[in-house]
């Protein structure tokens, strides 16, 4: 970037002109110090851009600024903020974030879980369940009591996300007219955000937010992908994830194609705020299965091991491209190492094609339930299988080599494994992810996605014909209703690019998959990943046709292979479980006790109920917690319950009203926490005696 000093006037300044010009140009560069040590990203492309200063200064200090094709006073650009502020006040609620909280009228939705018999005494169902019907009751006139949009208290707004800085009069009005817990600005002009290093104080604006705990952001690219997926992941990095709802949006940009855009990408990827939470009673379900693992003295796996450098692994999936791509498997299968996935076992067996091992992730019995078909049975009867060490132990009793695994930010892992000495899996959302993440770690260099689509086509079948969901087994039962369940989850889709196709349909969870996996891949980038699938493209993964499929190694490689997989797990390594269950509910003890601290500070108006529950999600994700093991095991379900009351807050007509409904929610969260610790109190003594205690009457 030029000094913009240079192009902003002449040498025979007037002294005002000379004075008011310097003001400007210490301002700007207060501004870049700021960006460079607070947004790098930002500053480094706006320094890598040549930017001449946006305005011109007359001899009587009078202000000609440029913008694009406009040009006006001060009094013009501050007219027409003060035009787009007075659009903004009435918050009109097409200008306001909306996810549909269906659940307020159907609990089911939120408490389903608690119905499920895999579950281990499920508490959290129970206390969803009644802080619904509390609401109902504080609230039992929809067109009386409740808003149809949230709101937050006279000036109020915990998130609001500016589209644009430009002058910049909107972010001082903004600042001082709202109680505003997180502001973000998103730019897309590098010309308008440097306009606004001129004429804002961000360091004044940012201070003003951090005395109080609150957060300013800014984002900028010239790509809309990008700066969407910024938002998304500003929202996360600062804010309790639900604080979307209700957000306020403020229009700024002259850009409104781009912004409607930007917003269009924003709107279609929220629920990503939403997702990938967990919850108390599947993580204590995780963690009775960890204890019953470690009581069998499960394999497990440590690395270390590394496999021949011409090694050639094939992760299976149950795609439908597994169809096309199964003539390619037979012909190189006494050469590769192939870990099949999931359901993909049901397509291989009804194929007649063994895998060396199987791999499942799934901590449910439903896991059991599937996998046990005759067909899939003897397959399994003689091939290693690698599951999650949250896994339900049924599962690796159905193989004569069973062997498990640590998950990557998993509750039940943690406790095996205090001091994070043992490797960890990325195995979320779905198997072919830990295969994937699995293969990689194991140090293969060439790796083949045979049936990992994370797509099909329209009017195509989604999974493998071979597969449980086409094959024909799945007649009655469990299975019959899986299949169902399936076929009903991928009729919602959504188009994304193709491997081979300019487009293919997908679900959420597909993409979430694609998305990891391309994380996972960038991550060893001496590995070769290819994908030879008619499905979603997966980026950093080699597009290759299966008829251009020619693979160049040999049987003593796979096993080699083979045998540097099953060396790389080993018995005996995981920890005390008595000793971690002990101090596990030390430190659930010691969380109640801080929280009822924290609930009982005074509440006398509405923003003070948003405050407590941005209170309690600071507290969970403090950067001094990140060692404890309990709050990977609280951490979900309190967003989960954060998010029920901040809904329920919101739409509270009556400001009083809202007052008391607060301490009656946050009464149930300490009762939900008291409940859930005499479920870790009865696995302590799982730990120690290898058999459960008596449920205590209720």
């Amino acid at each position: 970037m030029k000094d913009a000093q240079e192009t902003a006037g002449q040498a025979d300044w007037t002294p005002l002109q000379s004075a008011y010009i310097e003001k400007l140009f210490a301002t700007y560069r207060a501004n870049l110090r700021f960006l460079h040590e607070n947004f790098p990203g930002v500053f480094e492309r706006l320094m890598a851009t040549e930017l001449p200063a946006p305005f011109t200064i007359g001899p009587d200090a009078a202000v000609t600024i440029f913008s694009g094709p406009y040009m006006g006073s001060l009094r013009d650009y501050t007219d027409l903020g003060r035009i787009l502020f007075e659009q903004f006040k009435p918050q009109r609620k097409e200008t306001r974030i909306w996810v549909e909280a269906g659940y307020l009228d159907e609990p089911r939705q939120i408490t389903s879980h608690g119905e499920n018999p895999d579950f281990f005494r499920p508490v959290e169902a129970r206390f969803r369940g009644e802080l619904v019907a509390r609401f109902n009751e504080f609230c039992p006139d929809r067109e009386k009591d409740r808003l149809e949009r949230p709101a937050f208290g006279e000036q109020v707004l915990p998130l609001v996300l500016v589209f644009g800085s430009g002058f910049g009069w909107h972010l001082e009005r903004l600042v001082d007219e709202y109680e505003i817990d997180h502001l973000f600005i998103i730019d897309t002009d590098v010309e308008r955000l440097n306009l606004s290093l001129y004429f804002v104080d961000y360091i004044a604006l940012n201070q003003r937010f951090m005395a109080r705990g609150r957060s300013l952001s800014i984002a900028f690219h010239e790509n809309n992908e990008i700066i969407a997926g910024s938002i998304l992941s500003i929202i996360q990095k600062y804010a309790p994830p639900y604080v979307v709802q209700g957000a306020a949006l403020f229009f700024h940009d002259y850009d409104s194609e781009r912004v409607k855009d930007i917003w269009e990408r924003v709107r279609a990827n929220m629920g990503r705020l939403f997702r990938g939470w967990g919850f108390f009673d599947d993580e204590i379900l995780g963690l009775r299965h960890a204890i019953e693992n470690s009581l069998a003295k499960r394999p497990t796996f440590v690395g270390g091991k590394q496999v021949p450098e011409d090694g050639v692994a094939v992760i299976v999936g149950a795609g439908p491209s597994l169809d096309t791509l199964l003539p390619v498997l037979r012909q190189y299968r006494e050469k590769l190492v192939v870990i099949s996935c999931g359901t993909a076992l049901s397509a291989l067996a009804n194929a007649g094609v063994d895998p060396d091992f199987h791999l499942e992730i799934e901590r449910t019995a439903a896991t059991y339930r599937v996998l046990d078909t005759p067909q899939t049975r003897a397959v399994l009867a003689h091939t290693p299988i690698l599951t999650s060490a949250i896994m339900f132990p049924g599962v690796p009793g159905l193989s004569p080599e069973p062997a498990m695994f640590l998950k990557e930010i998993d509750f039940g892992s943690n406790m095996l494994d205090f001091q994070n000495r043992l490797p960890r899996i990325r195995t979320n959302p779905t198997c072919t992810n830990g295969g994937l993440d699995f293969v990689l770690k194991m140090g293969f260099q060439r790796v083949y996605l045979f049936g990992v689509d994370l797509g099909f086509l329209p009017e195509k079948n989604h999974h493998s014909l071979n597969s449980v969901y086409y094959n024909g087994i799945a007649k009655e039962g469990f299975l019959a209703q899986m299949v169902d369940n399936t076929h009903a989850l991928h009729r919602d889709t959504t188009p994304v690019p193709g491997n081979f196709e300019e487009t293919v349909l997908s679900t959420d969870q597909f993409m979430y998959s694609r998305d990891v996996m391309q994380v996972c891949v960038a991550e060893h980038p001496r590995a070769k990943v290819f994908n030879p699938n008619n499905g979603a493209k997966i980026a950093g993964a080699h597009s290759i046709r299966p008829e251009e499929i020619e693979i160049e190694t040999s049987r003593e490689a796979r096993e080699q292979a083979i045998a540097a997989i099953k060396a790389s797990f080993e018995s005996g390594v995981t920890d005390d479980m008595v000793c971690n269950t002990t101090d596990l509910i030390e430190q659930f003890d010691a969380v109640i006790a801080d929280l009822t601290v924290l609930f009982a500070q005074p509440i006398t108006r509405k923003a003070d109920l948003f405050a407590r529950l941005a209170d309690m999600h600071a507290y969970f994700f403090f950067k001094k917690h990140q060692e404890a093991q309990v709050f990977p095991l609280m951490r979900g379900t309190m967003q989960h319950m954060g998010r029920f009351a901040y809904d329920c807050f919101a739409l509270m007509r009556d400001e009083q009203r809202a007052v008391e409904f607060g301490p009656v929610v946050f009464d149930l969260f300490l009762r939900f926490l008291r409940a859930g610790r005499e479920n870790l109190v009865a696995l302590r003594t799982l730990a120690e005696t290898g058999s459960l205690p008596d449920p205590k009457e209720n």
